[in-house]
């Protein structure tokens, strides 16, 4: 309609290409049959016979088809926009398809070219073969698109391959990106110190170790990263899991107080603390830099979402109230668990070790570091003040330690005391031997996967804002050289950090020079500031650690999840208070594994729907979420919701006899004497194993038995070729395998007629009895079956033609003809 509205004007008055477009949309809905009934050329038809069948319609429709296929075996002519995907998918069967003609008046529904000859190529043809000859094919496109890649590369293109910096450094311009580098490097450099030094304290190393691991790493990632803004360092979650994992490790361990300053008799056992953590660091290395190097990254989407939050949450909760006892001025050994921290807290409390010294001053320190934050919330260009509060808490504290001469650590507020000179020594020489070998693997497994999904989400949500693409591979082997370095200089594992990551992001850092600005500032704080850094209060580490995990407490994940998806709020939660209540370790592992469960139940029970026709179009959707869709008597439409495998191939088989036996009573409501056919939509089953192709094998010769025939639509070509290899002609005729679902109900529906009106002509289920297709007790008439499905096959041949170009097609899949059809899978 010319005269319609486009946003409130006429669209006569819309822009050229508009007009042009609705003209386009209303010749093609002509051509197709939604605007007429005109039909379409076949392929190598001539003009004068393409007129002729203009004026002949749906009939001619017919004839131009049979006289097309006469001069040459082709297809049946397809909407423009999906003859190029159709002839691509044709080629995968041969050079010379057969297309199956149907043999009711007014339509000819597209089959699956499976000739009979096309089974037996099938059957000779081995799965080895064809998995060698694609992997061959997947291997040389890869080399072909290498090639074509790296045409004309020069030698420093290639050096980039094994020192990811030059490709940035050859386009580094000064004048756009120098000064915003410089201004974020300093930031995180300020940042990266106090947290890096607290931090350490967390995971129970001396403060120093801290620095280091702010020094090498971050240096070397920025040669080898990908990732323009990732702040990698130390990381309070992944602290905690190394306390927690290793401090029941080594022997006397639990009685050190102070990893900075222990006793004499426990300076030999801090040492060897030490040499498990850079150890610990070693083996996360290799287990980053393998993975990266196979791409066995896939590996690690097993923890999802809600498995991480869930654990960061309950991890900072425990985090958090560890460091209290540093604000109250009391001392206690570690725990790992939420309510062990507070009972110690309270404990101690009781009896009377209180020093109001600390606690006014922890207290100040964390109500300073948070109304920087609601100031920056506020006022959004203050962000410089967020970003350099922690550096600014830690210059408070030292001067509040000097003012009041506790510089010699005798006073009532706790200081650091130690903090050695200078860059850090090489430790290559504590790699081996690794004594806890069996305990050490595990936890470094569970570090390297908890580093590296938070570290890759960081990295890519920035890349995604800043609009570049993030190598993946390159961003983990990265990783793994980092953490090399770190362990080769004395530093315990380190990986990317959202809070110095967004500040680096925030402060406009264009390349990875920013990290380099801030491995300097570290540099020259191990250089020559340690003795003013050893001053540094330890409630004010304790009020940096509050404030900064925080922001991990994600409680609004967990009401976000229970309102969208019940299943994952429930793992959320199991990993939130397990982690809270149980420690770490236990909490990241159960929460795997309930995921883990969640997903293999979901995989072995997956949905199944009874489908029914949509008014009169050739769609096809589920009869319980669609009350209009209306049902054959007597045909069973059925969609499986997932791939085929041998975990859920019993489930499918016991959703199609309840469906079955539901279709009996149906069935018999409508005048017909039970189920005659069964349409399985194939659409969603991308892939299936020999368990589900021997399955449908199992279905249809159950089925013939039962006088039931099978019908299968859009069968992917991959199902295709292994159910021929199974000797799938044997129980199935080639010519019950449609495209579409609306193809096959309509089959279905003439030769139910044809059962009635005795015809001959249509292929019969071998057990199918034809005697009993009319009822005893019903009576030629309104309820008579031939009636009742002359009616229904009618309509069917009305909504076929008018609905064939659709976009929404139910029966189409991702690699059966029609492949270009959409399927709304939940429908």
């Amino acid at each position: 309609d010319h005269r319609s509205s486009l946003r409130g004007r006429p669209l006569a008055a819309a822009p050229r290409w508009v007009l042009y477009l609705n003209h386009i949309v209303v010749t093609s809905l002509f051509l197709t049959g939604n605007g007429g009934t005109a039909a379409q050329p076949t392929k190598h038809c001539s003009s004068t016979l393409y007129s002729k069948t203009l004026q002949q319609g749906s009939a001619g429709h017919t004839q131009l088809n049979t006289s097309c296929r006469k001069a040459s075996q082709v297809v049946p002519w397809q909407p423009e926009a999906r003859q190029p995907s159709m002839e691509r998918t044709l080629d995968r069967f041969g050079d010379q398809p057969t297309v199956r003609r149907a043999s009711f008046a007014g339509h000819d529904p597209l089959s699956y070219p499976c000739s009979e000859e096309s089974w037996q190529e099938n059957r000779k043809q081995w799965s080895a073969v064809q998995e060698w000859q694609q992997a061959k094919a997947w291997w040389d496109d890869r080399k072909d698109r290498r090639n074509k890649a790296q045409a004309g590369w020069t030698a420093l293109d290639y050096a980039a391959i094994f020192l990811p910096c030059i490709t940035w450094l050859r386009r580094y311009s000064i004048k756009q990106s120098l000064l915003f580098d410089l201004l974020a490097g300093i930031a995180v450099g300020f940042t990266v110190v106090p947290q890096g030094m607290s931090y350490a304290n967390i995971a129970g190393v001396p403060a120093v170790m801290g620095l280091y691991g702010a020094f090498m790493p971050i240096l070397v990632y920025s040669l080898f990263g990908s990732c323009r803004q990732l702040g990698v360092g130390p990381v309070a979650v992944t602290s905690g899991l190394i306390f927690s994992g290793l401090s029941g490790v080594i022997p006397g361990y639990e009685g050190i107080m102070d990893p900075n300053d222990p006793k004499p008799d426990q300076v030999q056992i801090q040492a060897d603390y030490n040499r498990q953590v850079i150890q610990l660091a070693f083996v996360v290395a290799i287990l980053y830099t393998a993975i990266g190097f196979l791409r066995l990254g896939f590996l690690i989407r097993f923890l999802s979402h809600p498995v991480i939050t869930g654990f960061t949450s309950g991890a900072a909760l425990v985090i958090a109230a560890g460091q209290l006892k540093y604000v109250f001025g009391v001392s206690y050994k570690k725990q790992d668990t939420l309510q062990g921290e507070l009972g110690n807290i309270i404990a101690q409390l009781s009896a009377g070790n209180f020093k109001w010294q600390e606690f006014v001053m922890g207290s100040l320190m964390i109500l300073f570091l948070v109304s920087l934050k609601f100031i920056q919330r506020k006022w959004p260009k203050t962000l410089f003040l967020k970003a350099l509060g922690p550096f600014i808490a830690c210059v408070v504290g030292i001067v509040v330690v000097v003012a009041t001469g506790n510089s010699n650590g005798k006073g009532p507020i706790k200081i650091v005391k130690n903090i050695p000179k200078g860059l850090p020594p090489v430790s290559i020489q504590q790699w081996a031997p690794i004594n806890n070998l069996g305990h050490i693997l595990p936890l470094a497994f569970i570090v390297m996967a908890v580093d590296m999904l938070e570290s890759t989400s960081i990295a890519r949500a920035l890349a995604r804002k800043n609009g570049y693409q993030l190598a993946y591979n390159q961003e983990v082997v990265a990783l793994g050289v980092a953490n090399f370095a770190g362990a080769l200089f004395s530093s315990y594992t380190t990986t990317g950090s959202f809070s110095r990551s967004a500040i680096n992001n925030s402060c406009g850092a264009k390349t990875q020079l920013s990290g380099f600005v801030t491995s300097i500032i570290v540099m020259c704080v191990l250089l020559f500031l340690t003795p003013v850094f050893r001053l540094m209060p330890y409630n004010t580490m304790g009020a940096i650690i509050i404030v900064g995990v925080s922001q991990l407490v994600e409680v609004g994940v967990g009401v976000e999840l229970f309102r969208v998806h019940l299943r994952d709020f429930v793992v959320w939660l199991t990993a939130f208070i397990v982690t809270t209540f149980a420690g770490v370790e236990i909490g990241l592992l159960s929460s795997i594994v309930l995921s883990l469960v969640v997903l293999i139940a979901e995989s072995s029970f997956p949905h199944t729907a009874i489908l029914g026709r949509i008014g009169k179009t050739n769609l096809y959707r589920s009869v319980r979420r669609y009350k209009d869709a209306h049902v054959v008597p007597g045909v069973v439409t059925m969609r499986l919701d997932a791939p085929l495998h041998f975990g859920n191939v019993i489930h499918f088989e016991q959703q199609i006899q309840e469906a079955l036996t539901d279709g009996d009573e149906d069935a018999r409501q409508g005048g017909v004497d039970g189920v005659k056919f069964l349409v399985v939509d194939l659409s969603p089953v991308v892939r299936s194993d020999s368990s589900g192709a021997h399955m449908l094998y199992d279905l249809a010769k159950d089925c013939n038995d039962k006088g039931i025939q099978l019908v299968l639509c859009n069968p992917s070509c991959k199902l295709i070729t292994m159910l021929g290899r199974i000797n799938m002609h044997e129980v199935l005729p080639h010519r019950w395998i449609f495209v579409h679902t609306h193809d096959g109900v309509q089959a279905a529906v003439k030769a139910m007629n044809a059962m009635d009106s005795g015809e001959a002509g249509y292929s019969i289920p071998t057990g199918l009895d034809t005697s009993g297709a009319r009822p005893k007790d019903v009576t030629p008439g309104p309820g008579h079956i031939g009636h009742n499905l002359s009616n229904i096959s009618e309509g069917l041949e009305m909504g076929s033609s008018s609905s064939r170009s659709s976009s929404r097609g139910s029966g189409s899949g991702s690699e059966g003809l029609g492949a270009d059809v959409s399927v709304e899978v939940g429908a």
